[in-house]
């Protein structure tokens, strides 16, 4: 099949600047070679069985504009150093087993929670999740720890109250002459006994 030469070198463009290999079943690392695509203006990479981490080398795709890694199997953290890609508009790794602090600074600040979707180990904005222990504390989850500490408060008083009142209810129906009330105090004095003479 011919071409003509505008028909080619519209395949030549497509091919040297757009790559998609979404889908394709892909699984090892990723090759660091792709960051020496230069000329390189949209990756994408998802829906494959990609693991090991983010190539350092992607720092090389300076005219990138869309970077898609994701439902991948890609673990470790996103390196700052993607912060230098000055072009990039997209940028998504969903549903992957990243951790850490996610990068800030240019483009990156753009970048909503959305991106990260499906690494519960990111912390860091966009996301809610605080950075400062292990087990990335939720830091806006819309209830202040002011509002959480009267919440238990109120919550252990209820109880008590409760508790109390149940106490009283139970006190005041054996301070009646009744049937119930005095086999109850046979009951408990019974119990005694017995305790009494399983000691002795």
């Amino acid at each position: 099949m011919e071409y003509d030469v505008d028909t080619r070198t519209k395949i030549e463009f497509a091919t040297k600047h757009r790559i998609d290999l979404s889908e394709n079943e892909l699984s090892g690392e990723i090759p660091v070679e792709f960051g020496g695509l230069k000329e390189l203006q949209a990756l994408n990479l998802s829906h494959n069985k990609l693991s090991g981490v983010i190539p350092n080398s992607f720092t090389g795709l300076k005219n990138v504009e869309s970077l898609d890694l994701s439902f991948n199997r890609l673990q470790g953290q996103i390196p700052q150093e993607l912060t230098e890609l000055s072009s990039l508009a997209v940028f998504k790794v969903l549903y992957n087993n990243l951790s850490g602090v996610i990068p800030q600074g240019r483009q990156f600040n753009t970048f909503d929670k959305q991106s990260y979707f499906g690494n519960p180990l990111l912390c860091g904005q966009p996301t809610n999740k605080s950075c400062d222990s292990n087990n990335f504390q939720e830091s806006d989850n819309g209830v202040e720890p002011d509002e959480s500490i009267l919440d238990m408060v109120s919550f252990y008083w209820s109880f008590a109250s409760a508790y109390v009142t149940i106490l009283l209810g139970i006190l005041a129906s054996l301070s009646f002459h009744s049937p119930w009330s005095r086999f109850w105090f046979y009951t408990v004095d019974d119990f005694i006994h017995k305790v009494k003479n399983s000691l002795w």
